[in-house]
């Protein structure tokens, strides 16, 4: 198979082993043992997931849940492995960076996306009406965030600084929550983006919303603020892009523009701060190890402990703004501005690294079988397998910033900056 530029793919090579000399992080440590104190020692056993009655939100395959739309974790649909034919193309009009939600709509399994049109749109996967669209909301500003489905509701964020609750039986907007303290004159850069309602949001066990703004909100599903941080309603709080990690004691992860990964509490209390000292847009992700994953500006994957120190770092060439995905094994798969696709292992060692012609800013999604479906800036949509053998790439002919989704059928759903939703089987 041809790579980009007409280059014959390779197979990555394997990374070697760190050697054991004593450690300040765990990539200083043979197999699966951490660093603690200076020492290698056995990893302690790993929280075990809960029921969701409970606040601990778990993914169809039992693994930790990132939240909101998607999850760390593998899928539990397989996509194809072979090159597979387009089933469907839709013009939406307009760039579609956020990635599809699956959700059911009249009996319908439909693919819902926002647009930068501010259109907010659900398209048929399959059936008798497949790519036909079977919901349309128009809502007040540009959509970046990926939307979040309970029931018979999405929740969707955009760049006027309000939430969208959208009724899918109905067909229209439920209820709108303005957000943050950004009611002057929109202007470009940060401050005019500060209050943008995009950083997810995710939905926690309870049904709560958690969301990042102008910092972080929980909201309930009938769009009741419960508590905002930081609860000092004078501070400018810096921009939270990035989708929240709810984990199972109900502690939230998440990162934002002001250089800082952070933890609160159920309540909303801060328990702990990181420092990265560069934009943290990406979600982080929780490993089976119990360790908390998060990509930066500053091309790093940081590999941290619950108390917020820190277990390894892995440095990219350039900036990750994409989330962080757990595949089979505890495997790290990051994407980055550099171009590639790297796979770490739960301790930080380089199992593979793949290289594409452009940027990449999709979070890659990791199927039941352990392939890797990513796009990228070199226009292509690519399929890989567990060990960083490249299955198939279609050139699509627009930037991919979006991620993909996987139906049950195992149909693949991504927009693409020219505005068009494509499905392929």
């Amino acid at each position: 198979m041809l790579g980009p530029a007409g280059c014959q793919w390779t197979e990555p090579t394997e990374a070697p082993a760190s050697q054991e000399t004593g450690c300040v992080k765990d990539t200083d440590c043979k197999g699966d043992r951490i660093c603690e104190a200076g020492v290698c020692v056995a990893p302690r056993p790993a929280e075990p997931a809960v029921s969701a009655t409970s606040r601990a939100p778990v993914s169809a395959s039992g693994r930790w849940a990132r939240g909101g739309p998607g999850h760390a974790g593998p899928t539990s649909a397989k996509g194809p492995t072979q090159e597979p034919q387009e089933l469907w193309d839709r013009d939406l009009g307009a760039v579609v960076f956020a990635s599809p939600a699956l959700a059911t709509i009249g009996g319908e399994a439909a693919a819902l996306v926002g647009t930068h049109a501010g259109r907010f749109v659900g398209v048929a996967i399959g059936g008798p009406r497949a790519g036909e669209i079977v919901l349309d909301v128009t809502v007040g500003g540009m959509v970046w965030a990926t939307a979040a489905v309970a029931g018979s509701r999405a929740y969707v964020g955009a760049d006027d600084d309000t939430l969208y609750a959208i009724d899918l039986e109905k067909q229209a907007i439920a209820w709108t929550l303005k957000l943050g303290n950004c009611d002057g004159a929109r202007v470009p850069g940060p401050e005019g983006a500060r209050c943008d309602a995009d950083g997810g949001p995710t939905i926690a066990p309870d049904g709560d919303l958690i969301l990042g703004a102008d910092g972080v909100y929980r909201i309930s599903p009938e769009g009741q603020i419960r508590w905002h941080y930081p609860a000092d309603a004078s501070i400018q709080a810096k921009h939270v892009f990035a989708a929240p990690l709810v984990a199972g004691d109900g502690s939230i992860y998440v990162g934002g523009q002001d250089g800082l990964f952070m933890s609160l509490s159920a309540d909303g209390a801060l328990q702990w701060t990181y420092s990265i000292r560069a934009d943290v847009d990406g979600g982080p992700a929780l490993g089976e190890n119990g360790a908390i994953y998060v990509g930066a500006d500053d091309g790093r994957v940081h590999a941290l402990r619950t108390d917020g120190s820190l277990r390894w770092s892995f440095v990219a060439q350039k900036d990750i703004r994409s989330a962080i995905a757990i595949g089979e094994g505890g495997a790290v798969y990051a994407t980055s501005f550099d171009g590639n696709l790297y796979a770490l292992s739960p301790g930080g060692d380089v199992k593979w690294v793949l290289p594409t012609g452009g940027k990449i800013h999709a979070t890659p999604v990791v199927d039941a079988a352990g392939n890797i479906f990513f796009g990228s800036q070199d226009e292509r949509l690519y399929a890989v397998s567990p060990r960083g053998k490249v299955l198939w790439a279609l050139e699509l002919g627009a930037d991919i910033d979006s991620s993909v989704a996987i139906a049950g059928d195992g149909t693949l759903v991504v927009g693409c900056d020219d505005g068009h939703l494509r499905a392929f089987r």
